[in-house]
């Protein structure tokens, strides 16, 4: 599939997708126009390729606004001035303002993705195959799903846009209510994946030259978490039931094998934005972003980015988790100088490369361990302890970890926190923390106890003792971290705030309160 959308975006670079001046530099809701014309199946074809390539943009932001707002990640030093690495510390501090660049892009992102996805669905028409027509248009439904699902989680009310709008309508457009973002969301899955009952528009797989498009089983997936999300635990259980008995998925002997570059659109993976090296501007740039400034682990600039938490090599480290653990993260290596650094830093999307930011790494979305904790989550729920410790269980035992017995858990709380914390385990870096922890009404004692208790290692002393300090102390600079009757939040803090540049333009739009 790779190597076709290159091809597709080749051609679509000189094809009109038409704009509207300024005004979508402003507010993409209205990506307006005629829109370009499409006339037959390969055409179609290369409309749905620029979908999921849109898809890059919006993954190599969302870290951002995800990790760095959970208890995973913090910056690699506390008195940073650069410019991004402030924007980086409001995230942190959720203190994010309306002109806040990186929140801006990635909304402008998600709604160019929805405008292109919207294209394709104003031209299935012409597609004559109609099992074709039936695919592209579930691809198409599921993308927009997926960036949907992420908007409302991020900002609660959005606009919501199922199909091109001239510019007046555009700039009158209200926001839509949680739950009406959700029907379109279901709506959308539904038809692209089906139920446990019923078909949808896409094909279970594809041969070897299309993997990477979005299945049944990738939309079935989602669905599930949507469910999870809205509480709906008996509707996720089904739905994420089929996906386990009957997608051929499954979870991969050996943890560090998922992420390999040579082994990937493995057996697990259900759904992964993907990356392509080699020079053709669409290399992943985590490797970069996230490896540390002063070390020689990638061609090109390291950035430090994403930096893990102590409190989280000190989970892994707990639970004696060294097999996840070694592929997630480096909490201390050796500079070139000989000295041991201490500056931790996210390993999981290392590769060898040759060019600045410009890796192989895919992006996982949706992998089948997430099936089975999704799975634990909802019988907790529902039936209780029994039914949901095998699930747990199972993602354990792959990561080299002794089982947890019945017969240990206390109760049905203490059970949601064991899967709590086998999804950060597991999960870390791929964009799952910040979400899990809202879904679950537990981010603000979480932000709580990171703010109150994460340090920063500063130094190591000669006989190998590590030199601490409280990282988010009060320091009297212009780089002051959060006092301590700030480090509570407040649930408005939970949702980001719609940018500035969607205010100024949109007649109609409201902001979400405290901003």
């Amino acid at each position: 599939m790779r190597k076709i959308i290159y091809m597709a975006l080749a051609v679509l670079a000189v094809m009109a997708f038409t704009s509207c001046e300024d005004f979508l530099n402003k507010e993409p809701i209205d990506q307006l126009g005629e829109g370009s014309f499409y006339s037959n199946d390969e055409e179609l074809n290369m409309a749905v390729m620029a979908c999921y390539s849109d898809l890059r943009n919006l993954t190599n932001e969302e870290w951002r606004l995800t990790e760095i707002r959970s208890d995973n990640s913090r910056l690699y030093i506390k008195n940073t001035g650069d410019a991004v690495n402030v924007r980086l510390r409001q995230l942190d501090n959720f203190t994010v303002e309306t002109t806040h660049d990186e929140n801006t892009e990635y909304w402008e992102d998600a709604y160019k993705v929805i405008d292109d996805c919207n294209v394709v669905l104003e031209n299935i028409n012409v597609v004559e195959n109609s099992d074709l027509k039936d695919q592209l248009e579930g691809e198409v439904r599921f993308i927009r799903a997926y960036v949907y699902f992420n908007l409302v989680r991020l900002y609660g009310p959005v606009f919501l846009v199922t199909e091109r709008l001239d510019i007046d309508e555009g700039n009158t457009l209200p926001r839509s209510s949680v739950q009406d973002v959700y029907d379109v969301i279901e709506n959308d899955l539904i038809l692209a994946g089906g139920t446990s009952e019923s078909s949808g528009l896409l094909p279970d797989g594809y041969d070897s030259s299309q993997l990477g498009r979005a299945t049944s089983w990738a939309a079935k997936t989602l669905l599930g978490k949507v469910y999870l999300t809205l509480h709906r635990y008996s509707d996720a259980k089904d739905i994420l039931i089929d996906v386990k008995d009957n997608s051929g998925h499954q979870l991969l002997d050996n943890y560090s094998d998922i992420f390999d570059v040579n082994n990937e659109m493995n057996s697990e993976i259900i759904f992964a934005v993907r990356y392509l090296s080699g020079g053709y501007g669409q290399g992943s740039p985590f490797a970069n972003y996230f490896s540390p400034r002063d070390g020689t682990f990638v061609p090109g600039r390291a950035y430090n980015y994403n930096t893990p938490t102590n409190d989280l090599i000190e989970a892994y480290d707990l639970e004696g988790d060294t097999e996840r653990k070694n592929v997630v993260l480096i909490d201390i290596w050796t500079d070139d100088s000989g000295n041991l650094n201490p500056v931790p830093f996210v390993s999981k999307y290392l590769s060898d490369f040759e060019n600045d930011l410009d890796a192989e790494n895919d992006w996982i979305v949706l992998r089948y361990a997430d099936v089975l904790l999704m799975l634990a989550e909802a019988e907790n729920e529902i039936s209780g302890i029994s039914e949901a410790l095998p699930y747990v269980n199972s993602v354990r035992t792959r990561a080299g970890l002794n089982l947890i017995e019945e017969s240990s858990v206390d109760s049905k709380w203490d059970m949601k926190l064991i899967i709590e914390n086998e999804r950060r385990l597991e999960f870390a870096f791929e964009n799952h923390r910040f979400y899990d922890l809202v879904r679950t009404n537990r981010l603000a004692t979480v932000m709580k106890n990171h703010y109150d208790n994460e340090i920063i290692i500063t130094s190591i002393s000669q006989d190998g003792t590590m030199i601490t300090e409280p990282y988010y102390a009060n320091v009297v600079s212009d780089f002051s971290y959060l006092p301590e009757d700030a480090r509570e939040l407040d649930e408005w803090q939970f949702l980001l705030p719609i940018p500035n540049s969607v205010m100024t333009v949109g007649t109609n739009a409201t902001q979400n309160p405290g901003y």
